[in-house]
């Protein structure tokens, strides 16, 4: 079994030795064709060993990636974008899955696809079709937001699922990348041109909706969006991650106008066809808890976070997965704010398993303690034993921020229990803390 791997760029020296790097070892050969770069792209593939091609750009990416196909002379082909790889555990799996899904006659292979920050951590999920076998009629379709397609039609009924067996890792999304004027408008140009051509494509709308949305141009995105949505038909597929980023998008926008009507009509619209995306009822969520309609909110978030336990991030729960924290978090203050105090101390209790170093999340359960059994010594001490399976006593960093966590929510007599396990250096420190703290609050 050959594997090519080829890739298509411009201007990437930041992420091209990471890009081929995981392809040593594993793939038969590294294909590289430049679109006209000007940085250090094409010396670093050249000094890695990669096979450099130079492609004339003819504002179509379908192209590009069509003429790197020609050029591979593997079985299969892996095709990745610059900023993403395979991590080192998966390229062990990569051949003999491949060796596994050519003798049953697939064409291409759907893996998972993971958003990324730099230290590899996950925020989202989707799938993506990279790995396809290269055989005539199997190409690429579109100048932008290309896709496969075997003979002018999609490649889903040739498309194994490894999506539980492998993943891709993406790091494009991670971090805020100051926005590119002359590729925003290069984009909207192609996708204008493939419109002409496709007028009814819902995706290519939505497209476009992004492009003019990345640009601050959001009444044009706003318009864009609506066509999408009113060209999708009555079903759409489960797996269809662009119509669902087209939806809540376009809510983003309409909470932004605070317009409940329309944003609560397109909410209907999207939950009825995608009913298993967890976005939607987390943005309606936490819409009604910024106008402290807490029981609204409530309702929502618990929706939402339900649907994520429930059907995962897979192309699915972008929004919900890249704020998870935060959604338990609002949970827990709209439990606080309707009085069902047991729900805010599952939800904070929760999240501070996860992590017990989130200051407002600890205070808040704190308040809901304190708010339910009203503070007193014995209580105050069985509050201290259920605090004591979260955080270290004997640990100088956990007793300071349970002090202060107590302060903060007025519950003096946990603070006074706090204080009784600290030594008198220790408690000279953090009054004067807290005192150079409340200074500096009131200025």
């Amino acid at each position: 079994m050959r594997l090519s791997q080829c890739m298509i760029v411009k201007n990437e020296e930041r992420n091209i030795e990471r890009a081929l790097r995981w392809g040593k070892g594993v793939v038969w050969e590294q294909i590289v064709v430049d679109t006209g770069s000007t940085d250090r792209t094409v010396e670093l593939a050249e000094k890695m060993g990669a096979k450099v091609f130079y492609f004339e750009w003819q504002d179509d990416f379908s192209a590009a990636k069509n003429f790197a196909i020609s050029k591979a002379s593997g079985d299969w082909i892996a095709f990745l974008d610059a900023d993403e790889y395979f991590p080192l555990e998966e390229t062990k799996k990569l051949i003999p899955l491949l060796e596994r899904f050519d003798k049953k006659e697939y064409y291409a292979v759907m893996t998972s696809w993971l958003q990324v920050r730099e230290d590899e951590s996950i925020f989202a999920g989707g799938s993506q079709a990279r790995l396809f076998k290269k055989t005539e009629g199997l190409a690429y379709r579109y100048r932008i937001h290309e896709e496969l397609s075997y003979r002018g039609e999609g490649i889903l009924p040739y498309t194994a699922d490894a999506t539980d067996l492998l993943a891709i890792y993406h790091t494009g999304y991670a971090g805020s990348d100051v926005y590119n004027k002359e590729k925003g408008e290069r984009n909207i140009r192609l996708l204008l041109m493939e419109l002409k051509e496709h007028p009814d494509n819902y995706h290519l709308m939505g497209y476009l909706g992004d492009s003019y949305l990345t640009g601050k141009e959001s009444q044009k995105a706003k318009e864009w969006y609506y066509k999408a949505v009113n060209l999708m038909p009555e079903k759409l597929s489960r797996h269809d991650f662009i119509s669902a980023m087209t939806f809540w998008k376009l809510m983003i926008i309409l909470v932004e106008e605070d317009d409940e009507k329309a944003l609560l009509d397109i909410y209907e619209k999207a939950a009825r066809l995608l009913p298993e995306e967890s976005d939607f009822d987390f943005i309606v969520g936490r819409f009604y808890a910024q106008k402290n309609e807490f029981e609204k909110a409530a309702f929502h978030l618990k929706k939402s976070l339900s649907l994520l336990e429930t059907h995962g991030n897979a192309n699915c729960g972008m929004v919900v997965t890249g704020d998870l924290p935060g959604a338990w978090e609002l949970l827990a203050l709209c439990c606080y704010q309707t009085g069902d105090l047991g729900g805010c101390v599952k939800y904070c209790t929760a999240l501070l398993k996860a992590n017990p170093y989130i200051p407002s999340a600890l205070v808040l359960l704190l308040r809901a303690f304190q708010r339910e059994d009203g503070g007193g010594r014995e209580n105050a001490e069985q509050v201290g034993a259920f605090l004591e399976r979260l955080y270290k006593m004997e640990q100088l960093k956990d007793r300071l921020l349970l002090m202060r966590a107590a302060r903060e929510a007025g519950y003096s007599r946990l603070e006074e229990l706090i204080r009784q396990k600290c030594s008198g250096i220790e408690l000279q420190c953090f009054d004067k803390a807290m005192e150079q703290h409340g200074k500096k609050a009131e200025t």
